[in-house]
C-alpha cells in the first residue's frame, strides 16, 4: 500500500470538505504535524477527524483469497460490494505478491475508534492474529492504530503512541527486527515514538520518523535509497533531510514528499517510474523537476501518480493504459491526466489506477482483468471512467494488487 498524502493531510482535507468554505483560508495552509483522529480542535467543539471521511467500506476486483472481506472467495467482483454494515471505516490498504498471485492477497483497515482489522491470505502470519489461518472476513488486530501498510506477505502499522510495528514474512528483513525471523503477531520496530507514515511493497518497507525517511528489507536496484543494494534488516535512513511528509513504495522504487512541496524518488527506473525524463536508476533520493506544488504521490507497481494544485499527473509504465492518457507507451516524466483541477486523491495499483475528485466521484482506468475498475466487466479502460453508483474516498490496491477499496 502504499502512500499518498500523509494520513494527517487526508484527515485535514476531510475536515475542509465537511466544514466548508468558512475554513478555506485555514485549509490552504494545514498544520502537518501532530494531527490525528484524536487531536482536539481548539477552534470548535469538534474532535478532529474522528468522523471526517468515515463511512462504509466497499471493495471490488480480485477476491481470490478473500481479500475483499465479503466472507467468501468468489472472484472476480466487477462492481463495488459493501464489506459488512459498519459505517466507521477511515482508512484501508490492500496488497499481494504477484509472483504467487493465487496464494496471497490481504487487506487491513482502520476504524474511527483506532481499531485495526485485517483479512485475506495469511500463510506467513501477515494478518497479525497469532496464527497462519486465512480469513475472508475482518478480524481485529490487538492495539490502537493510526496508519497501516500492507506488503506482499507482511504488514506494518503505526500505533496511536507513534510506535511502529511489523509482522508476517521477514525473509529479506522487511520487518525491521535485526533478523529474518517470521512473526505472526505485531513486533515493535526499534523504540521510536515519532513515526508518522509507513509504506510497504513486496519485500521492502519504508517509513517516516522525525521527518526522515527510513527503509529496510530487500535492497536490489537501490530501492532502499541508501546507495547500497544489500538487504537491510533494520531501518536505514536515505538522507539527512528531516522535512518529509509522505512516503510511497513501488515494486522496486520509492518516492517521498517534503514539506516544501518537492517530490523525490529513487530506485529502479526501467519504465521511467522515477519521473526524471530518463531510464537511469537513482541510488539515492533525486528531486523530480523543480516544482514546489506537489501535495500527493502514490506508487503503483511500476508507475506513479500525484497531485499538484488539484491537477492529476502520472508517469512510468504504461503498457495497459494505467497512466490514463488514452494511449500506451511509458512516460519518463509526469504527464497531466485531462484538465480537471478538482482531484482529491489518487491511488495506483498493479497496472491500473483509481482516483476520486472533491465531490468524491470515483474514476478508474487501465488493466481490468480482475474487475478492479468497478465497471461491471473485465474490459480495460484507456482513460479515467466513472465508477457508476458509488462515491467515496478511493484506496486502490497496493503496488502488487488487483483489488480496489473505497470508503464512503
Amino acid at each position: 500500500m502504499r502512500v499518498e498524502m500523509t494520513r494527517a493531510g487526508e484527515r485535514w482535507l476531510g475536515a475542509c470538505l465537511i466544514l466548508g468554505i468558512a475554513l478555506a483560508l485555514a485549509c490552504a495552509h494545514p498544520v502537518r504535524s501532530a494531527f490525528s483522529r484524536t487531536t482536539s480542535n481548539a477552534a470548535s467543539a469538534l474532535t478532529a477527524a474522528q468522523y471526517f471521511n468515515a463511512g462504509s467500506l466497499y471493495g471490488w476486483g480480485d477476491n481470490t483469497t478473500g481479500q475483499l472481506g465479503l466472507g467468501n472467495t468468489t472472484s472476480p467482483r466487477t462492481s463495488p460490494l459493501q464489506v459488512g454494515a459498519l459505517t466507521t471505516w477511515v482508512y484501508a490498504a490492500s496488497s499481494n505478491q504477484p509472483a504467487d498471485d493465487l496464494d496471497t492477497g490481504h487487506t487491513c483497515a482502520i476504524r474511527t475508534d483506532d481499531t485495526l482489522w485485517c483479512w485475506g491470505a495469511n500463510p506467513r502470519g501477515q494478518l497479525g492474529r497469532g496464527n497462519n489461518t486465512n480469513t475472508s472476513s475482518p478480524a481485529q488486530v490487538t492495539g490502537a492504530w493510526t496508519a497501516v501498510a500492507t506488503g506482499g506477505y507482511h504488514t506494518c502499522a503505526i500505533k496511536t503512541a507513534g510506535t511502529l510495528w511489523c509482522w508476517g514474512q521477514n525473509d529479506f528483513g522487511q520487518l525491521g527486527q535485526n533478523n529474518v525471523t517470521e512473526y505472526n503477531t505485531p513486533r515493535q520496530v526499534g523504540t521510536g515514538t515519532n513515526w508518522t507514515d509507513i509504506a510497504a511493497a513486496n519485500v521492502q518497507t519504508c517509513g517516516i520518523r522525525g521527518g526522515a525517511v527510513y527503509c529496510w528489507g530487500e535492497g536490489i536496484n537501490y530501492k532502499l535509497g541508501n546507495s547500497n543494494t544489500a538487504n537491510q534488516d533494520l531501518p536505514v535512513t536515505t538522507s539527512s533531510n528531516t522535512t518529509h511528509t509522505a512516503i510511497t513504495v513501488g515494486r522496486q522504487h520509492a518516492c517521498a514528499l517534503r514539506s516544501a512541496g518537492t517530490l523525490w524518488c529513487w530506485g529502479l527506473n526501467d519504465s521511467g517510474q522515477l519521473g526524471r525524463g530518463n531510464n537511469t536508476t537513482a541510488q539515492t533520493p533525486t528531486q523530480i523537476g523543480a516544482l514546489t506544488t506537489w501535495t500527493s504521490v502514490v506508487a503503483g507497481r511500476d508507475h506513479n501518480c500525484g497531485l499538484k494544485s488539484g491537477s492529476l499527473w502520472c508517469w512510468g509504465l504504461n503498457d495497459t493504459y494505467e497512466l490514463g492518457i488514452g494511449v500506451t507507451g511509458d512516460r519518463t516524466s509526469p504527464v497531466q491526466i485531462g484538465s480537471a483541477t478538482d482531484w482529491a486523491k489518487v491511488t495506483p495499483g498493479n497496472e491500473f489506477t483509481c482516483a476520486n475528485n472533491t465531490a468524491r466521484a470515483i474514476y478508474c482506468w487501465g488493466d481490468n482483468a480482475y474487475g478492479q475498475l468497478g465497471q461491471g466487466d473485465t474490459s480495460d479502460e484507456t482513460a479515467p471512467k466513472l465508477v457508476s453508483g458509488r462515491t467515496g474516498t478511493i484506496y486502490a490496491g497496493g503496488s502488487g494488487s488487483h483489488t480496489t477499496l473505497a470508503i464512503g
